[in-house]
């Protein structure tokens, strides 16, 4: 009893170049299962996307959607954190920090903010859109703020981990979960603090069969960490030439 799992992440609609790729290039279906990993189109332009919900509602037997930082630009993050099983279309769902059951194989959902540590926090702050564009109850998001998420997200995951029985797990965060195979042309600098946390030893220590993330726009081969296969498909921004080996039918069977 095989789970076909599609995904796919950082399709950015928002951008008038990224919306006409996947115009043009719709997602195929392939997957009993869509998981857009994150950035997918801010909440505060959602309507504007109608057709693109429509298109997944249509032709995939369930979506879900996790929010990546891209989701709350121009919003109000304390309206829509946490806990997330939220209906978009009758089949797709926004979710966060909650797992579910397909077949043999448990999905867990997490935005799984990175950790921003004090020495950084001024320079990512400056540099980050995210302290810009989101705010926080009213307020401007602070790396402070960033760093609850985070601890939230991370102890989501350890504690439904230890639900699983015999199920398969499949893991599918929008941050990155580790800095092995990170791109090397970003390597020492400050920012990669707001992309990815290190957390190899739960990942060898783990019964995770893949993890799927996004976030840095870089199409980097498969790789594993103990049994966990660890893989990608962003798009990335099209203007920029980021969506060199993104596949619109890339998938997973467990």
């Amino acid at each position: 009893m095989t789970l076909k799992l599609q995904y796919a992440s950082d399709l950015h609609l928002e951008f008038p170049e990224n919306k006409e790729f996947i115009k043009t290039h719709p997602l195929q279906l392939v997957g009993e299962v869509l998981v857009l990993a994150g950035d997918i189109v801010p909440f505060a332009f959602i309507d504007k996307h109608k057709d693109f919900f429509n298109y997944v509602a249509d032709h995939f037997e369930n979506t879900y959607w996790l929010p990546g930082n891209h989701e709350y630009y121009h919003y109000d993050i304390d309206q829509k954190s946490g806990m997330l099983n939220e209906k978009i279309r009758s089949n797709v769902f926004l979710v966060n920090n909650t797992s579910i059951v397909h077949k043999n194989t448990r999905l867990l959902f997490s935005t799984l903010w990175s950790h921003i540590s004090e020495g950084n926090q001024w320079q990512i702050e400056r540099s980050m859109n995210d302290f810009r564009l989101i705010k926080h109850n009213g307020y401007r998001f602070s790396s402070e703020q960033y760093n609850v998420l985070h601890n939230e997200s991370l102890a989501f995951i350890q504690n439904d981990l230890k639900l699983a029985n015999e199920e398969k797990i499949a893991v599918f965060t929008h941050h990155l979960p580790t800095f092995l195979n990170y791109p090397e042309k970003y390597k020492g600098d400050a920012l990669n603090e707001a992309f990815a946390v290190e957390l190899f030893d739960l990942i060898e220590s783990s019964n995770i069969d893949y993890w799927v993330y996004g976030h840095h726009h870089c199409n980097v081969p498969e790789y594993n960490i103990g049994k966990t296969k660890l893989v990608t498909n962003q798009l990335g921004y099209v203007q920029h030439y980021e969506n060199e080996h993104f596949e619109i039918d890339k998938c997973i069977e467990l």
